[in-house]
């Protein structure tokens, strides 16, 4: 495709025999200074992809999240493709019927190199973001292809437990996670809901999750951090745990919101109350996640592990 012009296109892409559209956010302009960044500005501009989790689409998910006005402040790019009837294949049904899913991490590393096609895109500076199923297949894509992520961030879900029993990233993925500990639907200390709530939103009966506890230990051994991690109050109803290690690839920041459910923090599309629980507004998990994002970027080709 041509090169873009600044604000929101819809771009179509087929992958695997069926139409997978997504929704591309270029800014009107690039607020990085000149001077010391001349070389960053050269390389392109950062991208975010934010996964949508069931039950809304695309431009919903990214009116919730307040993305698209935070990237033209920041100057990113934001890419939000959509699920095939609105779920993804993070992992969450048995084998035999994963294998007839579509493929997800597929479709997003052919979304990635789509992208590139038509915008000006720095490789190193390549960000994955989901909510919910939207978490769980950001988890599924930064293990199975780390090498194209410089960092992401989940809120409201980890992985199942399946899932994260096979995952086994080849290289150390900085990841930010956000979860509210009255989340009726991915719940906070892992297993299954049962709530009326949970049958409500999903369709079939999903496999256990992680806790979000043993998320945070997969995560501390997958990218070689150090234990134990700093702990601070954010906020009145949020704390944070943070670990490092060897190289900032290793950095991992865990968010508790204590009392929220099933919901973005800081949403400007929030949703209701009574079937996902409190969203909390004491932060914004978008700005939370794009400045943990921004220094990170991926190692280049070729340099070994870091």
């Amino acid at each position: 495709m041509a090169s873009l012009a600044p604000g929101t296109h819809r771009i179509s892409m087929s992958h695997g025999g069926l139409d997978r559209p997504y929704l591309l956010h270029v800014p009107e302009s690039d607020p990085r200074p000149a001077g010391p960044e001349a070389a960053s500005r050269a390389a392109g501009l950062p991208l975010v992809l934010e996964l949508h989790g069931r039950g809304i689409d695309a431009a919903q998910f990214d009116r919730m999240t307040g993305f698209t006005a935070l990237a033209e402040e920041m100057g990113f790019i934001v890419a939000a493709p959509e699920a095939v009837d609105e779920m993804w294949n993070d992992g969450r049904e048995s084998s035999a019927h994963d294998n007839a899913l579509p493929d997800d991490v597929g479709y997003l590393a052919a979304l990635l190199a789509d992208v590139s096609n038509g915008a000006r895109v720095d490789p190193a500076r390549v960000y994955v973001v989901g909510m919910s199923n939207g978490a769980g297949m950001t988890a599924r894509f930064v293990c199975d292809r780390p090498d194209l992520v410089a960092a992401a961030a989940q809120v409201a879900g980890t992985a199942t437990e399946r899932m994260a029993a096979t995952f086994r990233p080849s290289q150390p993925v900085p990841l930010l996670h956000v979860h509210g500990t009255a989340d009726p639907i991915w719940l906070y200390s892992g297993g299954v809901s049962e709530t009326v709530r949970r049958q409500a939103m999903i369709r079939y009966r999903p496999e256990p999750s992680v806790s979000v506890d043993d998320w945070a230990r997969f995560w501390v051994r997958a990218n070689g951090a150090s234990e134990p991690p700093r702990e601070r109050r954010l906020t009145a109803d949020t704390t944070v745990r943070e670990w490092h290690g060897p190289t900032p690839r290793s950095d991992l920041a865990f968010y508790r919101v204590e009392g929220a459910g099933h919901t973005w923090p800081g949403a400007g599309l929030p949703l209701p109350s009574l079937l996902f629980g409190r969203t909390s507004r004491t932060f914004s998990a978008a700005r939370t996640a794009w400045e943990f994002f921004a220094p990170h970027r991926a190692p280049a080709a070729g340099s070994g592990p870091l």
